[in-house]
């Protein structure tokens, strides 16, 4: 039994050996990457200008240029290919420059500057199993806007102190060669062109939740749908029609079902058309808000017997069954139906709901370019990015957008009582 073990593990010893290895793939200098460590769909062009810091040494500057990046997003972008490397002059390691022990990591915004949220810098991370390195994270703010803006700045890396100072200057081979003085730079110069993706012409769609503006044909009928038929605009557009923010959200708002939907265990879905934008018509617009539900599910409602909601700027519902209409083949899709000149937010529920249930809004001020200030936060986490599909949430650029995150927000900080 002895032999024919010892003979198994050989074996086993053996094919491990023979067994091929993969290396890892390099992060791509030209490519911005997203929470899940994917190429970004947020920067659809990627990154053009930048070659990595081992293509500069001290006291070079750098470029990193975006256009463009769409408004609300986070990506990373790598600083290095291989994080063990060195600068161009082949003595300095990468690993020390992002090291905040010897130098200060610091983020000058420049025009535009109300438009980012915030650039960190994040060191030894392994996005979606590439090879470990170092990255700038962008965060950039929400914006409803229809026109392309501009952002710049500067991020550097400067010495805190002579090498020769340093405590474990010793572990370098040759001092002499590897030396770095106090205040001695790298900067790397970013500009982000960041715009909303832009439908146009008089038969338009989008995905929920992207970031687009519609842009219709004047004098013109046109119709703008929303993922697989979840809602659909038609109107005729005005002379010389304006273009406006079309995103329609999906998601959820976990308080509308605590303090609306739980108490008579209904079920919600909804339909927030981010920003309630106007729709530029010559008389109101025909919007439909298409069946949400499909009919392979375990459960779901007859349409007919559905209710549907209005949610306001102060976080209230109100009921707006009697303005829709159900029907199926009269318009561009099926569904509930109704005349607007504005698009809002609206709830679907297969049950009829106490839209006085809720109490008193408490509400905190938010300044929207309150966050102008430079984040310089580092993080030196190493752990991977796990591929959940999760995103980050931002804040508004544009004080313009009034209502629909508002809403979100009143509802957020609802204390009252039922």
């Amino acid at each position: 039994m002895k032999k024919l073990l010892s003979g198994l593990l050989a074996a086993t010893v053996a094919v491990s050996l023979a067994a091929p290895s993969f290396a890892a793939t390099q992060a791509s200098l030209t490519e911005a990457y997203d929470t899940d460590g994917e190429v970004s769909d947020d920067v659809p062009n990627g990154v053009d200008g930048w070659a990595g810091l081992e293509n500069l040494s001290l006291n070079d500057t750098g470029s990193i240029n975006i256009d463009p990046a769409r408004p609300g997003a986070t990506f990373y972008v790598a600083l290095a290919q291989d994080g063990d490397d060195t600068l161009a002059d082949g003595y300095v390691e990468i690993s020390d420059v992002v090291d905040s022990d010897f130098f200060k990591f610091k983020v000058d915004k420049d025009e535009g500057s109300s438009l980012i949220s915030s650039i960190t810098l994040v060191t030894e991370r392994a996005l979606n199993g590439m090879e470990r390195t170092h990255y700038l994270k962008f965060v950039l703010k929400d914006s409803y806007d229809t026109d392309e803006a501009k952002s710049t700045g500067t991020i550097t890396f400067t010495a805190k102190n002579d090498l020769s100072d340093e405590e474990d200057a010793g572990s370098y081979v040759d001092e002499d060669t590897n030396y770095w003085e106090d205040d001695d730079e790298i900067a790397i110069d970013y500009t982000i062109w960041i715009s909303n993706e832009e439908v146009e012409g008089s038969d338009g769609d989008a995905d929920t939740g992207d970031s687009v503006y519609f842009t219709p044909e004047s004098n013109e009928d046109n119709v703008m749908v929303w993922g697989d038929d979840r809602a659909a605009l038609e109107f005729e557009a005005d002379d010389d029609a304006d273009s406006f923010y079309a995103r329609l959200s999906t998601k959820s708002i976990s308080s509308i079902y605590t303090d609306y939907g739980d108490p008579v265990g209904a079920d919600l879905w909804f339909y927030d058309f981010v920003g309630n934008p106007t729709i530029p018509s010559t008389s109101r617009a025909t919007l439909t808000l298409g069946i949400p539900w499909d009919e392979d599910d375990d459960y779901y409602p007859a349409p007919e017997d559905c209710y549907i909601y209005e949610l306001d700027a102060d976080g209230y519902l109100t009921d707006v069954t009697g303005q829709f209409t159900y029907s199926e083949g009269d318009q561009e899709i099926d569904g509930w139906s109704t005349k607007t000149r504005q698009l809002k937010t609206y709830i679907v529920s297969d049950l009829e709901l106490d839209v006085d249930v809720a109490g008193d809004e408490v509400y905190d001020e938010v300044d929207p370019d309150a966050d102008d200030t430079t984040d310089v936060a580092v993080d030196d986490s190493d752990k991977e990015i796990p591929n959940t599909g999760a995103s980050d949430s931002v804040n508004l650029a544009v004080a313009g957008g009034v209502l629909s995150l508002a809403v979100a927000g009143a509802v957020a900080f609802r204390k009252g009582g039922k």
